[in-house]
């Protein structure tokens, strides 16, 4: 009898701390211990090693890509490092062994340089680029106002405010001189040298941005304070195609 009044007097308190602290009653956790390496089989350091039901808990690994992380049985872990693609995976035993694959999406995107167009992987100037679903994201009457905040060491700068005529200010990793050549960088509209304002952001087709001192050697001096090629779109094989955009904006005196 004594017996029987233990064993319900120790149930009833591992119920009370399981409600106290939140853990459900068929939780299990184990230690999970494993070994991140990369595709050529090199450990990995700092890969984000994540439970999926107790982000909390995670980890990163260790010098030598290895890892300890309590998990309930049966979850998934999820790993991710920057430049290499997100794997969840499930447990199934104590130990682990990761292999973390590139991601190689960016690196295959296409960007326009002056000498035709390449893959970013192959290029060693600092480019970056905007292609038309993203610039067309934001509604703005004009391209200057909708490549704000697209383009990392791009600034535009809007100095009226006038619907549709902002006088925008654009520097490229900042101000390059305080002498009269100004800090403008240089703007080619499909090879030719134009404002960007006054293009269609309808018929945009991409915007590239040559931001280091390579441009140079392109474009010669005027590309000092880098260089912004805009590429506009061309007739295509196929049915005919409508796209209608309107935008409508007022002021009033206060």
């Amino acid at each position: 009898m004594e017996k029987q009044k233990n064993m319900s007097l120790r149930r009833f308190l591992f119920i009370l701390v399981t409600l106290l602290t939140g853990i459900p009653l068929s939780a299990q956790t184990i230690k999970v211990s494993g070994h991140v390496v990369d595709a050529t089989g090199e450990p990995m350091i700092g890969v984000s090693v994540v439970p999926e039901k107790n982000p909390t808990s995670g980890t990163i690994t260790d010098f030598e890509g290895n890892f300890q992380v309590d998990v309930e049985k049966s979850s998934t872990l999820k790993f991710s490092y920057i430049g290499y693609v997100d794997q969840v995976l499930k447990v199934i035993g104590a130990t682990m062994k990761v292999v973390m694959q590139e991601d190689t999406k960016q690196l295959d995107e296409v960007v326009v340089v002056g000498y035709g167009v390449q893959k970013k992987v192959n290029l060693t100037g600092a480019v970056g680029s905007v292609d038309a679903e993203d610039l067309t994201k934001r509604v703005s009457p004009n391209a200057s106002s909708m490549l704000q905040g697209r383009v990392p060491g791009l600034q535009i700068v809007q100095n009226s405010a006038n619907p549709g005529a902002e006088s925008a200010a654009i520097q490229i990793r900042g101000q390059g001189t305080f002498s009269g050549a100004g800090s403008n960088p240089l703007i080619l509209i499909d090879g030719v040298e134009g404002d960007m304002d006054k293009v269609n952001p309808n018929m945009i087709e991409n915007i590239t941005v040559l931001k280091d001192a390579a441009s140079a050697s392109i474009y010669g001096s005027r590309a000092a304070n880098g260089v912004i090629l805009i590429t506009t779109k061309n007739g295509s094989e196929g049915r005919l195609n409508i796209d209608y955009s309107f935008n409508m904006a007022w002021q009033s005196p206060t």
